[in-house]
């Protein structure tokens, strides 16, 4: 086996703060639809960091930066990822789909996508809503959504929390789209 040794921080390749400001970004933006936990939204404003993903739209109870709470799972990527709030979802996703943007909800719904089978365009701009973490998606929202994604799951637990459900999402746009 070989020997395997932990990379430093210095050895690491990663963007300065200006770097990130200027690098192209995955165009893919996320939703949170009343997202309450600050620890949820800042983590996933780590992982948007992670996949350089253009901007966080903040809707309705979902905290904005600065927050101290929020910055212990953001860990400085709150300053990096462009957000936006809006007091209501509807007035994001129509923000969006005025702009040309694909919009998908990640429910279980009737009729939704499983993420295997999930084919994106690289020549297409795309939307991601992630709800609360007790209700999901709002059923207003999905209705003004393109589609819904699902994730498959196996066990008796049918549900995932909000910042591990970002992180398998924008994986695989990132996968997907970068390729």
């Amino acid at each position: 086996m070989s020997e395997l040794r932990k990379l430093k921080v210095t050895e690491m390749n990663r963007l300065t703060m200006e770097q990130f400001k200027e690098a192209d970004k995955l165009p893919l933006v996320v939703v949170l639809d009343e997202v309450r936990s600050l620890h949820n939204i800042g983590a996933v404003f780590r992982t948007s960091d992670a996949f350089l993903i253009k901007s966080i739209f903040l809707c309705g109870i979902t905290a904005t930066p600065p927050h101290p709470e929020m910055h212990k799972t953001a860990l400085g990527a709150e300053y990096t990822v462009d957000w936006k709030y809006f007091k209501e979802t509807r007035q994001a996703v129509n923000e969006l789909k005025a702009a040309d943007y694909t919009v998908l909800a990640v429910e279980q719904c009737e009729g939704s996508t499983l993420l295997d089978d999930l084919v994106l365009d690289k020549e297409k701009k795309y939307a991601v809503v992630l709800g609360n973490e007790v209700k999901g998606v709002q059923q207003e929202i999905v209705d003004m959504c393109d589609g819904c994604i699902e994730i498959p799951q196996f066990g008796t637990k049918h549900s995932l929390n909000v910042s591990v459900t970002a992180g398998i999402i924008l994986w695989e746009f990132a996968n997907k789209l970068m390729k």
